[in-house]
């Protein structure tokens, strides 16, 4: 792969993850209405699995060219591997940390998920 296309393809995985966490933002700020916890809810949510994704996202990219086409591989392995681990963990603590609210982190977790399927409609990756 070219440095150029690798390039881009992280800029186009860098928009979209800004895409995604603008848009729990937004959800957790709408949370205001009912009550400060349920917006803290919805956002702990949303960043599990934002700050999941841009894990992924800076370990897939980090490893990067021809010769090194076995390290791509394991670095992709290992980031979604360890994004996964890390979202089950980030959800688990909203849901330690804030008895009472789980449905609102699990609704700002599921917001996020389909935030990511949806953001590539959203903006033009090519």
């Amino acid at each position: 792969m070219s440095q150029a296309l690798i390039k881009n393809g992280y800029q186009q995985a860098k928009k979209l993850l800004v895409i995604q966490t603008l848009i729990v933002a937004l959800v957790a700020s709408l949370g205001l209405i009912k009550e400060l916890k349920v917006a803290i809810a919805l956002l702990s949510g949303g960043l599990a699995v934002c700050l999941a994704n841009w894990f992924f996202v800076y370990k897939a990219f980090s490893k990067s060219g021809a010769s090194a086409n076995k390290q791509v591989v394991n670095a992709f392995y290992i980031g979604e591997t360890l994004k996964i681990g890390l979202a089950v963990g980030f959800i688990s603590l909203a849901f330690w940390q804030l008895p009472g609210f789980e449905v609102f982190a699990l609704a700002g977790y599921v917001v996020a998920l389909l935030s990511q399927w949806l953001a590539p409609i959203i903006i033009k990756t090519h």
